[in-house]
């Protein structure tokens, strides 16, 4: 039995290996600081060995970062079903980038800083998959607003604000901090820029603009 468990475990081919170093070296040493020969020299391959599996450099980059988003994507439409309301729909959004953050940074940080590294047709299919991972989340800050249809500017506003927020914890080297304490600070924090939002949208145009917002 033993040794019928482990064949069940098939062992990393080839491109698996391949992908895998790739990630590692992109994301810690920069995709035009790593050539060819440096993945296949990481990999004891020859160079020329590597097209067996890719087109080239630039394309191998474009699958790592769909897959990234993809996976991000599907990982959070999971965690979202089952949630009763906004609020809690609101938090497993979060908790479902904070996860896959942490287990997957350095697919991340692709996404984030070598996404220029794009032809531009790469970058408009990768967008696509941002947008519709955008879109979950201001879908939900539309239920806290109960604002129904296409989200308006400051929907959008907010939308931007914390994806840009949730990205930027990659940059995070010095904290230490628990999946669930980051969970809770970031669930929070999109709360108050909400109840913030509807605090000024609710009061009289004159008092806004006593207070300098207009």
């Amino acid at each position: 039995m033993p040794a019928a468990n482990a064949c069940a475990v098939s062992p990393p081919t080839p491109r698996d290996r391949l992908v895998h170093a790739a990630v590692e070296l992109f994301a810690t040493r920069g995709f035009q600081a790593i050539g060819l020969r440096d993945l296949a020299g990481h990999l004891g391959l020859q160079a020329g060995s590597l097209y067996h599996h890719i087109e080239n450099k630039q394309c191998l980059l474009f699958e790592l970062i769909e897959s990234a988003l993809s996976d991000l994507l599907l990982t959070t439409r999971r965690r979202l079903k089952g949630a009763r309301n906004p609020t809690e729909r609101l938090r497993r959004f979060v908790q479902a980038f904070v996860s896959f953050a942490l287990l997957e940074r350095h697919r991340l940080i692709l996404v984030t800083r070598e996404f220029v590294n794009l032809n531009e047709e790469q970058q408009r299919h990768a967008d696509q998959s941002k947008r519709a991972h955008s879109k979950l989340l201001s879908d939900i800050i539309a239920e806290q607003y109960r604002v129904k249809g296409k989200p308006d500017a400051e929907i959008c506003l907010i939308t931007h604000a914390v994806m840009g927020m949730l990205y930027g914890q990659l940059q995070w080297s010095e904290v230490q901090i628990t999946q669930q304490h980051l969970t809770d600070l970031f669930t929070g924090c999109v709360m108050r820029m909400i109840a913030s939002s509807q605090d000024i949208a609710l009061r009289e145009p004159q008092d806004v603009e006593e207070d300098g917002f207009l």
